[in-house]
């Protein structure tokens, strides 16, 4: 084969492996451990197209979800379970699957408190196991002076065990906005889903949360939940 036909050879090639490698989807990076203790397992990896991780948190704990849910959807007690949490509070309850909600965020000095603004949807899955989703819409409420957080996303998954048990899985990444040091992002990677999932744990022990049920419809999927006034 002359020259020329050897380039042409070449070409076609690598037109084909170009082609080949667009046509794989992109494989998301594994999950490194960054705690084990108490239970509870605190993973992250690279957030794909972010210069960010985002972190996986798993634990077992004897709670049905309605316990998980009731306190999830009481934004006034952020403070008491999520870590570093200064505010929360409902912006507007578009029914009782769908809200949108404000949260603030202290950090170590010096770097500024962060907020945020979410929506959330409570989803009832086909398997039992429930979702709560939530997304960042910055623009639905003006900033403040805090940074805005303007890029989140995140899932809590509830999947009942069976003998009163249930699998909490929270997976989150949060563009923190503005220049925070290394040494507090990779902190805050695993302080912030260690130490509030060991608070949760604790408060859905107590009342009113460990009160907290569900009424299903016909098809056993629930439709409401009941929080029963601590004060009575």
């Amino acid at each position: 084969m002359n020259t020329a036909g050897l380039m042409k050879l070449h070409a076609v090639s690598s037109a084909v492996v170009l082609l080949l490698c667009l046509s794989l989807p992109l494989v998301a990076a594994d999950w490194k451990t960054r705690a084990d203790k108490k239970g509870i397992l605190v993973e992250s990896r690279p957030a794909q197209d972010s210069r960010y991780e985002e972190f996986r948190a798993t634990v077992v704990m004897t709670a049905e979800p309605a316990h998980v849910i009731a306190l999830l959807q009481d934004n006034t007690a952020c403070g008491d379970w999520l870590y570093r949490c200064t505010e929360s509070r409902l912006l507007e309850s578009v029914s009782t699957t769908e809200r949108y909600f404000y949260q603030s965020t202290g950090l170590p000095f010096p770097a500024k408190a962060r907020d945020a603004v979410f929506h959330a949807r409570v989803l009832y899955n086909s398997d039992r196991t429930i979702s709560v989703k939530m997304r960042a819409v910055p623009d639905r409420l003006p900033e403040t002076n805090m940074v805005r957080i303007r890029e989140a996303r995140g899932t809590y998954l509830l999947q009942p065990l069976g003998d009163g048990r249930l699998r909490l899985t929270w997976q989150q990444f949060i563009d923190p906005a503005g220049a925070l040091p290394a040494w507090l992002v990779n902190r805050l990677l695993t302080d912030i889903p260690f130490k509030s999932l060991d608070a949760l744990r604790d408060l859905i022990r107590q009342s009113p949360y460990a009160d907290a049920f569900f009424d299903y419809d016909s098809n056993g999927v629930p439709v409401e939940i009941h929080l029963p006034d601590s004060s009575t």
